[in-house]
């Protein structure tokens, strides 16, 4: 059995080339092709349940997240502080026959992940992606500026990142500092509301001007209004992977709908969980899963907004756990226990 802790993960995922993570989302694109494939096969390769939860008296959520894409089995069990900061747990992945073969740390991996998962339709998006909006500044919102950096970096000319407190965006800055160096000619900005007297009017001007907005907080109210974008018409890649219950909700009715259609990760889980569908009504007809878009749309031409929503799979957990399982074997890091 191969032990990844988290200072394992982080320094595996920050040293990623771009092949590599090419690589990645290849294999994730794969696993969602074959996710959205098996609901008409009579033997799928995906077995995706919904996944489970349950919240404790203090407020902690605790998910359950089981999957299988037939060559590896596993399930990540992660909890949700009830006080805030990132989701606490682990990934087991088993061998076919149950073995188990790698335990990883939930908390990197969750961010990468997901991050990961938006750069699919971010890069397929036909839209220019110079100017890059992030809400957030926690482990996911880090994780989608990195990767469009690494990704798309040509590109971006500039990101700003918008979050509630101050605080909380210094501690990103100093973590995005290498990346930064990286990307000299790339201005980063941050943006604290409760440091910035005309927030306001900064976030519109910020919003107007934006090819890509990249939604990632918890958040239960709209992170702005429609009339912000359509203040200045244009089409925009917008990814909202913040909210995860029905109470939760990152953009308004207008902002979901300004697309032809809305592309999930999961039809099935993001009518039950995601907040913005619930709220506006959405059917699942308006849907297109990540992996029929790979297949079967073409987006190079559509009307509107490319709108993204992603409440999670475990299959993404597994699927990149277990190239990352690999990677590590092969640079030498993590611990190996024998004879589990």
């Amino acid at each position: 059995m191969h032990i990844l802790n988290d200072r394992n993960i982080v320094s595996t995922l920050t040293g990623l080339t771009r092949t590599q993570c090419g690589q990645l989302l290849d294999a994730l694109s794969k696993a969602l092709i074959d996710y959205s494939n098996g609901r008409h096969a009579t033997q799928p390769a995906i077995h995706q349940p919904l996944r489970q939860s349950f919240t404790t008296a203090p407020g902690h959520t605790t998910l359950f997240m089981p999957a299988s894409n037939t060559a590896s089995t596993g399930i990540k069990i992660v909890t949700l502080p009830g006080n805030g900061g990132a989701p606490r747990g682990s990934i087991n992945i088993f061998s076919p026959e149950g073995d188990l073969i790698g335990l990883l740390n939930a908390e990197e991996v969750t961010a990468f992940r997901t991050a990961l998962a938006s750069m699919i339709p971010f890069l397929k998006c036909p839209f220019p992606k110079s100017h890059i909006l992030v809400f957030g500044a926690g482990k996911q919102a880090e994780w989608h500026v990195r990767l469009s950096l690494l990704l798309a970096g040509e590109s971006v000319r500039g990101i700003k990142i918008f979050n509630r407190r101050s605080a909380t965006l210094a501690e990103l800055r100093k973590r995005l500092e290498s990346v930064q160096q990286m990307h000299p000619t790339v201005n980063i900005d941050f943006v604290g509301k409760d440091t910035t007297p005309d927030y306001e009017s900064v976030l519109q001007q910020a919003l107007a001007d934006a090819d890509a907005i990249m939604c990632c907080t918890p958040s239960t109210s709209p992170l702005f209004p429609s009339s912000y974008l359509t203040a200045r018409p244009k089409q925009r890649f917008i990814s909202l992977i913040g909210s995860y219950k029905p109470e939760m909700q990152e953009v308004d009715a207008e902002t979901l709908t300004s697309g032809t259609r809305i592309f999930v990760d999961s039809r099935e889980a993001c009518l039950e969980e995601a907040g913005e569908l619930i709220k506006a009504q959405i059917s699942g007809d308006l849907l297109v899963e990540l992996g029929e878009m790979l297949v079967e749309h073409n987006i190079s031409n559509m009307d509107g907004n490319l709108v993204y929503k992603c409440v999670g799979m475990g299959i993404m957990d597994i699927v990149v756990g277990s190239q990352l399982l690999q990677i590590a074997k092969e640079i030498g890091v993590g611990q190996v226990v024998e004879d589990f």
